[in-house]
Formats: structure tokens, sequence, C-alpha cells
């Protein structure tokens, strides 16, 4: 084989494939993480519709960056909010493993009027709610891990 042939042999082998997603974001005008977010948030907005006593939703990662929150005036501060929820679980989940040597389910903190209740929706992304004073807890837990599994199916 000449040279040349050879050249333009290597030179197609090496033209770099565009990958769908991104040929769907140029389309569509949207990233795949922004539709994932949209659909992310449609969850949590179903969340406070299907359990009234739920008053906020927040999915932050494990690091404690905010991922998606609703309604979004329940969490105003939402970086702060979701480094202290990635905190307080990564504590308890350590305190967890050094006391019983198990992982924990969730996380529930009582305050004077509400609780708020932390629990995981995947590996690495953590589930926060924010409920009122009379919430029954055995409801909230159970629309949390159904919400949690929903997002684990879309990351």
């Amino acid at each position: 084989m000449s040279a040349k042939k050879k050249r333009n042999k290597e030179e197609k082998s090496e033209v770099e494939e565009i990958p769908v997603d991104d040929i769907l974001a140029v389309i569509s005008g949207e990233t795949l993480a922004e539709e994932k977010v949209r659909r992310i948030e449609e969850i949590l907005k179903d969340l406070t519709k299907v359990n009234k006593q739920i008053k906020g939703a927040m999915l932050a990662t494990m690091e404690g960056f905010p991922v998606a929150t609703h309604p979004k005036k329940v969490f105003r501060e939402d970086a702060r909010i979701s480094a202290a929820i990635a905190a307080i679980f990564a504590t308890s989940e350590r305190n967890a493993l050094d006391l019983v040597n198990e992982n924990i389910q969730y996380v529930a903190i009582k305050t004077s009027n509400r609780y708020i209740l932390i629990r995981l929706a995947g590996e690495d992304y953590i589930l926060a709610v924010i409920t009122s004073e009379d919430a029954k807890l055995g409801i909230i837990l159970r629309d949390l891990k159904e919400a949690g599994d929903k997002i684990r199916k879309i990351i």
C-alpha cells in the first residue's frame, strides 16, 4: 500500500465520532444533564404534591452540591443547605459504621416546628425533605424511598 493511501486510511480512522447526546443537545438546545435535572425536579414536585406534609425537597450530591430543589423558595440558600445535608449524612453514616458496623437507612432531625429527613437516592446523591410538625414519618419515609428509586433510575 502506498504511503498516501495509508495516510488517508489513518486519517479516516481518526475521525472523531460525535456522541448522540451532543447532537441532541444542538438540536434541542439543551444538554442531557439539563433534561435529567428537569426530570428530577418533576419528581420532587410530585413528592410535594402527593404528600402535603412535605414542604420542600432537595437532591444534593454526596460532596454537598445542589442538584435540584422544589419549591425554590424553601431552599433559598441551596448551596449552603446542600453542603449541610451532605455533612450531616456523612457524619451519621460514619457514626453508624463505627458504632454498629451498619449503614444508615435515613437520618431524621426534629426541630421545634418540623422534621428534616435525609436518605440516599443512588450511591452518590442525597434526598432531603422538610416536613410539617404533624408529619406521619412512616408515610414520608415510604414516599422518600419511592422518589429515591425514581431518581436512581434517572441518574
